[in-house]
């Protein structure tokens, strides 16, 4: 099968994908975003001057949230990786039909690049969600995390930028040729 037609059927996988996930990350983010607006906005105010079994309850609402949260952020990461590995495939083949090649290896390190990238942005935007109910449970479990996901960040970011580097390489390549014809054709 040639470059081309496998980016044509990427390209459809990554439609199919994209239409049968978007419509499930829109109504688990919105569920997400609603209880943690109740959660913060009115639960955690209204509890602050009670406790059960001795335990603060904003404290206890908050691991609630926090527990119910992060199954609907579970549900999203699950619909976002597939649509970015079905981008990643249409990215490899697109690329491919270019050269006229594309080879198991980079399609995975698309993949690779691709869903670290994804996963960085993931879990930021997850972890700025969860910050203030984690200070709630105990402002040293947000800080420690805090520099847990900075140093994965850094190290998923850079193993990402690896895996692209045949790509940059390739280009880089490509453009080097121009400007030696360019020269020679002076």
């Amino acid at each position: 099968m040639a470059a081309s037609e496998k980016a044509r059927e990427a390209y459809l996988k990554a439609v199919r994908e994209i239409r049968d996930s978007v419509p499930k990350i829109l109504i688990n983010v919105g569920i997400a975003v609603l209880i943690w607006a109740l959660t913060r906005y009115a639960f955690i105010p209204i509890s602050r001057d009670y406790l059960l079994f001795n335990i603060p309850l904003p404290q206890l609402i908050g691991l609630v949230m926090l527990i119910a949260v992060a199954i609907l952020v579970l549900g999203v990461i699950r619909e976002i990786l597939d649509i970015t590995d079905a981008a990643a495939a249409y990215a490899a083949y697109t690329i491919g039909a270019v050269r006229g090649e594309v080879a198991e290896e980079e399609l995975e390190n698309y993949r690779t690049g691709f869903r670290g990238i994804v996963y960085v942005i993931i879990v930021v935007l997850v972890f700025i969600l969860f910050r203030d109910f984690l200070n709630i449970l105990h402002p040293l479990l947000s800080a420690v995390l805090l520099i847990v996901v900075v140093i994965w960040a850094v190290l998923t970011l850079m193993r990402s930028g690896r895996a692209f580097s045949g790509l940059v390489s390739y280009y880089t390549e490509e453009w080097a040729k121009r400007l030696e014809s360019r020269l020679q054709t002076e």
